[in-house]
């Protein structure tokens, strides 16, 4: 018998919350085979309640899961019940391998995917500074996955009418009882203005969960009323260019965008992000010199690259498309976009097997989705 077999023999395994790694009925199969006993309720024999890694054990009023509460019960009754969370479960059985998939590091598109939220959402979060990613590899930015899980806990208790005082009393508990899965947002805090519930950001910005900006109109009212936009500097342009654009004022985005380019002298941040507005305005010759642009001033920036590519094959300039997608692959060759683009671009030239190891390592990188159906569809026809 196995060593993660004993540690489990004649034990009795509850779960609750949202699992990140498996289906319930996996999860209770997984005990069994084990040598424990799995429970569907937490009971004076429990041995341990193991706590699901996708977003915080609430139910969706806000309250703590009914499994966690007679957990607590159950310890003030001396019948200690030790609760773990699902990845801290599966090491403590040499099963870490299994969750190797949510340690990963993920673009918005692959956690857009994982968790079926919109890519918008998740840019507004992340322009809201709810989300930061972990890191950036040549202008491709990777997220946790627990950080944007948890959010969107948050974004859907929010929605289905959970006040905030329900919500800070839930999590102060869990802070307390349970610090591991607590946190959805280290760096914010929560409050409430005018019947909304909203979070506060390390630098004083208020955002709704939705990742849309709020103004606070508090002490510094004055001074932000007295702001004239000839006194923003460049990182306030940018910023605000953020704002219009997320708003889907496209113009405005544009406008400030070029004002931080005035302001500041040229940035290859500034440079790709008036290329996006530009292609989504439709003026895309103008939005492929922003990208040379923000390439010539950052050669290994991936994402530009990548949007060049989807560009110019729009412009009907394939070769240079394929170009400007292996370029992206060179400097970043996990990047599925880029992948995809380059594989649709060479299947368009019918340069169908070129094409396949591209579908191959997009599905691979993003095996779900509407994209995932079409590499698919494309893979068959291609032979």
């Amino acid at each position: 018998m196995t060593d993660s077999a004993r540690k489990l023999e004649g034990r009795r395994v509850a779960f609750t919350g949202r699992l990140a790694t498996m289906a319930r009925a996996e999860a209770q199969a997984l005990v069994r085979s084990l040598g424990g006993q799995p429970e569907n309720s937490v009971t004076r024999r429990t041995s341990i309640l193991v706590v699901g890694q996708e977003g915080w054990p609430l139910q969706k009023d806000g309250q703590l899961t009914r499994k966690l509460q007679m957990a607590k019960k159950a310890a003030v009754l001396g019948h200690r019940v030790a609760v773990v969370g699902e990845l801290d479960w599966l090491d403590d059985l040499g099963l870490g391998d299994q969750a190797n998939h949510i340690r990963r590091r993920f673009t918005l598109g692959q956690l857009g995917t994982l968790l079926k939220i919109p890519r918008s959402r998740l840019q507004a979060w992340m322009r809201a500074g709810l989300v930061a990613p972990v890191e950036s590899v040549q202008g491709v930015k990777y997220f946790a996955y627990q950080q944007v899980a948890n959010l969107r806990s948050l974004w859907e208790m929010t929605q289905s009418g959970v006040t905030i005082a329900d919500l800070r009393h839930s999590l102060h508990r869990l802070a307390k009882w349970f610090p591991s899965v607590s946190s959805a947002c280290p760096s914010a805090s929560l409050l409430e203005q005018q019947g909304q519930i909203l979070v506060r950001l390390d630098n004083g910005t208020l955002a709704e969960p939705s990742g849309q900006l709020q103004l606070d109109f508090g002490d510094d009212h004055e001074a932000v009323a007295a702001q004239s936009p000839k006194d923003l500097s460049a990182a306030e342009w940018l910023k605000r260019g953020c704002a219009c654009e997320e708003s889907g004022n496209l113009d405005d985005a544009a406008r400030a965008y070029r004002q931080a380019l005035f302001a500041g002298g040229p940035q290859a941040d500034a440079c790709f992000n008036l290329g996006n507005v530009l292609y989504n305005l439709g003026q895309l010759g103008q939005a492929a010199e922003r990208y040379r642009q923000a390439l010539e001033l950052d050669h290994a920036f991936a994402a530009a690259w990548n949007n060049l590519g989807n560009v110019l094959a729009e412009l009907g300039e394939h070769d240079e498309a394929i170009a400007a997608f292996e370029q992206a692959l060179q400097t970043c060759p996990d990047y599925a976009d880029a992948h995809y683009g380059l594989a649709d671009t060479l299947q368009t030239v019918n340069r169908f097997l070129d094409a396949r190891p591209h579908w191959k390592e997009y599905l691979r990188l993003e095996p779900m989705g509407e994209w995932a159906v079409y590499a698919r569809r494309c893979l068959r026809v291609g032979g």
